[in-house]
């Protein structure tokens, strides 16, 4: 049966169909979750994904819109199914995390676990209604196209894409801190060019006001012609020489001499020092310029499963599905065939990120028995296609 028919027969409650159903596609999903599920969960995890799978498809697969993605829609519900046992677990794990490089080994599902699946999908006591309601209602929301909606792995969205661009999110922070650091160095320098300023003014004033003080407390300015007052005894800037040459002032003329004697105090005003000239501002060092983000390292590929056995009537296609799995970054894929009579859907794609995956379709139409290799480039992984005519 065509996978059409086969969403048709579980529908209607046939168990043949979900016997069916479990021999095209157990094995394949049986991989995947084996890859996505770490040792450290129990053994059986991955059983359990693929059975409870194959219960959600009794109830669900009503709303799948094109019958024809079968294969695709059983793969999206147990990689939902085992993002949620890892979720369950506590592990703070995303899809580009699940699973390390290399080829996925050869594993077959126990032998108990096709009974376990038609069991549990045809079982119309109370108990095995309510187990498959309680199955499905733990599946979660699906689309309008009758997909699941992909579940979020654990852990805030931002740190997924922190873990699946890190050279990019470390390349941004050094340029944030290399901008905080040069604005910093900036404001210093122009502040302590500011500050030299305004203390080579102060001490400048500071000068002159020191230079005019006597006078002001003397009582004014007096003229050249008066005598020194005795009663005060303190002299005014014109009748008082300086004690030094002074720096940009000119020296008055010596007083003249009072008939009485008179008593002559040294100038209290000191003469001014010559003011400092301003220091070079150095000049601000340019910030860093920023630098552009390394681009994304590329990945490499996994296929799961690596063989496919298929069988039909003669005169009827036959079709079965693999995943193409993206591993360590983003990476480009094509498909060859190396027999005409199987051909692949897609045939080329990109996977833009870690952990991203999609599932192929392969269909074989051919009167006879045949044995093909579909080649998975640039990687150059093989698939396995055995081919054989039901009697």
């Amino acid at each position: 049966m065509q996978d059409r028919e086969l969403v048709a027969a579980i529908v209607n409650g046939d168990p043949d169909g979900l016997a069916e159903a479990y021999d095209r596609y157990a094995a394949s999903l049986y991989a995947y979750c084996r890859s996505m599920l770490p040792d450290s969960l129990p053994p059986g995890e991955a059983a359990d994904a693929v059975a409870d799978t194959f219960t959600i498809a009794v109830a669900k697969l009503e709303g799948l819109r094109d019958p024809n993605q079968l294969g695709s829609w059983l793969h999206a519900v147990a990689r939902n199914e085992c993002l949620r046992r890892l979720g369950a677990a506590g592990l703070a794990a995303d899809a580009a995390g699940l699973a390390s490089g290399g080829a996925v080994p050869r594993v077959s599902p126990p032998d108990a676990l096709r009974e376990r699946v038609l069991q549990a999908g045809t079982d119309n006591t109370p108990t095995g209604r309510a187990d498959r309601v309680t199955v499905t209602h733990r599946a979660g929301a699906f689309g309008r196209t009758g997909f699941p909606k992909p579940i979020i792995p654990p852990g805030p969205r931002w740190w997924h894409e922190v873990r699946r661009h890190p050279r990019a999110v470390a390349g941004v922070g050094a340029l944030g801190v290399a901008l905080v650091a040069g604005g910093i160095a900036v404001l210093l320098i122009a502040g302590g060019t500011h500050r030299a300023r305004a203390s080579t003014v102060a001490l400048g004033e500071g000068s002159f006001g020191t230079s005019a003080g006597p006078s002001s407390q003397a009582g004014g300015q007096s003229s050249p012609g008066r005598g020194p007052t005795p009663a005060s005894g303190s002299p005014s800037t014109a009748t008082s020489p300086p004690d030094g040459p002074t720096a940009g002032l000119s020296t008055s003329p010596d007083p003249p001499r009072s008939s009485g004697p008179t008593r002559s105090s040294p100038s209290p005003s000191p003469s001014p020092s010559p003011s400092p000239s301003p220091s070079p501002s150095p000049s601000p060092s340019p910030s860093p310029s920023p630098s552009s983000s390394p681009p994304p390292t590329p990945g490499t590929l996994r296929v799961t499963p690596n063989k496919l056995v298929l069988s039909a009537v003669k005169g009827q296609p036959a079709s079965g599905t693999f995943i193409v799995t993206a591993v360590g970054g983003p990476v480009n894929f094509a498909i060859t065939s190396s027999n005409g009579s199987v051909t692949v859907s897609p045939a080329s794609g990109s996977l833009r990120a870690a952990g991203s995956w999609i599932t192929v379709t392969v269909t074989v139409r051919s009167n006879v028995a045949l044995n093909a290799r579909l080649t998975v480039k640039p990687e150059n992984l093989v698939v396995t296609v055995q081919f054989t005519i039901k009697v």
